[in-house]
Parts: structure tokens; sequence; C-alpha cells
């Protein structure tokens, strides 16, 4: 694999990364609205940064290996 494919694929992966920090901050936003009402504020705050880090490196991931075939 060359150096410029690399950098290309980087950018597909930081492009999805950032659509899954978007997407992220979404999903939890309506988890805890749903099913964290009553739940302690750390509990909530850790689930959120957790399921947000999970969803940016999902992202991250199908960025980088099949990036160029979505966004063509």
């Amino acid at each position: 694999m060359q150096p410029f494919e690399v950098l290309k694929k980087l950018v597909y992966a930081l492009v999805f990364g950032f659509i899954g920090v978007i997407i992220g901050i979404w999903t939890t936003d309506n988890l805890s609205t749903v099913l964290l009402k009553n739940s302690e504020p750390a509990f909530t705050r850790t689930f959120s940064l957790i399921i947000i880090v999970l969803i940016i490196a999902a992202g991250f991931f199908i960025g980088f290996t099949k990036g160029k075939t979505l966004l063509e």
C-alpha cells in the first residue's frame, strides 16, 4: 500500500469518524431521555461516553476500510 493511498483512507476515516460523532451524540441523547431518566448522573455520563466512543470507532473503521466505495 502506497503512502498516498493510506492518506486517502485516513481522510475517509476522519470524515466517517466526524459523522460518527454527530450520530453518537444524537444516539446517546435519545437513549438518556428514554432509558436513563432516573439514573444517577455519573452512570449516565459514563454510559454516554462509552456509546459515543464506540460509534466514533465504528465510523472510523468503516471509513478506513470502505470509505471510498461509500462516498463515490
